[in-house]
């Protein structure tokens, strides 16, 4: 008797768990999504024989779920899905060199979904590339470790209708990439917007990343630490690309002042105020110095080198929370200057960055 029970119980168990289960289940056989895989440089046109990647995420994790070849007239699809309502998903390819995503749907209120997924033919030709907007913010030093946290967020316009998918390859001297620059001594870089899927390498006087380009409006952004050990300092930017407005947001407790910029007041950002200091229509190569005084004393001793140490990858809340403002500022002023910016259109891409680190012979 005694064992028959447990029998019983085992199979209530099992029973419970299988009708608790079965909604679950049902939901993951009725999902769908399809769309065509078109090509935007050569107006729309289908693109066939190309894998697309379908992702699903559920929470803060997500994974490849399966691929799938368009045929002649570009079409995919993707059946059988699961319509739980706490996953989502979308469809992303790398066509070459350059990543894109579709836009992020769920299956629960509509279980077939089309999603459309739009590319571009690749270029190496840097000649159609600006930046509408740069924005450098030097935050309130750490006296402790004696660093002053550094962040910057560019606003990179691609004038062709291809996308500028750039090179390591050295052959001709330096690499045909976008590139990035560092002042002496930074360190502990986070790359932000712009970086995911693509790699970095380490390149004289700052970084190169084969991050590509797509037609419109790019934005990226990176923080890193600078030390110091003085009471001044000396911050020398140099501008890569040719830049339609660049400016400098300082905290108001350093007393700050710019050789070619003016200051243009105080702005807030993330509740915290900044000195600004603008410039509009810069050219390529362009020196800017921003000189620093009345830093604390620093209490640390000082760290080594930008070349000495190369690039380091870091997730830290200071970096990030820099990058919050700075993105914030970056917001305001296009809405402050639209009649400075060009037809906008954003791409994004959700991978892990390989950052290599290179001291070798590449130049910027």
């Amino acid at each position: 008797m005694k064992k028959l029970t447990i029998n019983i119980a085992l199979l209530a168990a099992v029973l419970l768990l299988s009708l608790r289960a079965l909604p679950v289940h049902a939901a993951a056989s009725n999902g769908s999504i399809s769309g065509q895989l078109l090509d935007a440089t050569n107006k729309n046109a289908p693109l066939a024989n190309q894998m697309v990647t379908l992702q699903v995420a559920q929470g803060n994790d997500a994974k490849d779920a399966g691929t799938a070849k368009t045929d002649a007239q570009g079409n995919f699809s993707f059946p059988n899905l699961s319509t739980d309502k706490t996953l989502n998903y979308a469809i992303y390819i790398r066509y070459q060199g350059a990543q894109y995503v579709s836009s992020v749907v769920s299956l629960d209120s509509k279980p077939a979904q089309k999603l459309n997924l739009t590319v571009y033919e690749a270029t190496q030709n840097p000649q159609n590339i600006a930046i509408t907007q740069a924005n450098v913010l030097i935050r309130e030093p750490d006296v402790q470790r004696g660093v002053l946290t550094v962040s910057e967020v560019f606003a990179l316009q691609n004038l062709n209708n291809r996308a500028y998918v750039g090179s390591f390859d050295a052959s001709k001297g330096k690499p045909n990439t976008l590139r990035f620059t560092l002042p002496q001594g930074a360190k502990n870089v986070a790359l932000g917007n712009g970086f995911a899927g693509y790699h970095v390498i380490q390149v004289d006087r700052g970084f190169a990343s084969d991050a590509a380009l797509l037609p419109g409006s790019n934005e990226f952004s990176f923080s890193f630490e600078l030390p110091y050990t003085t009471t001044t300092y000396d911050f020398q930017y140099e501008t890569i690309y040719p830049t339609v407005q660049f400016s400098f947001l300082v905290d108001p407790n350093l007393h700050a002042s710019v050789n070619t910029l003016k200051p243009s007041g105080v702005v807030e950002a993330n509740n915290h105020s900044y000195l600004v200091f603008k410039g509009t229509v810069l050219p390529a190569r362009q020196q800017i110095t921003l000189h620093l005084e009345g830093l604390p004393q620093a209490k640390s001793a000082s760290s080594p080198s930008f070349n000495a140490i190369g690039i380091w990858l870091i997730v830290g809340g200071v970096l990030l929370c820099a990058l919050g403002a700075l993105i914030w500022f970056l917001y305001l002023s296009r809405r402050r200057n639209a009649s400075l910016a060009i037809s906008s259109k954003q791409g994004a891409g959700k991978s892990r960055v390989s950052i290599p680190t290179d001291t070798g012979k590449r130049q910027t």
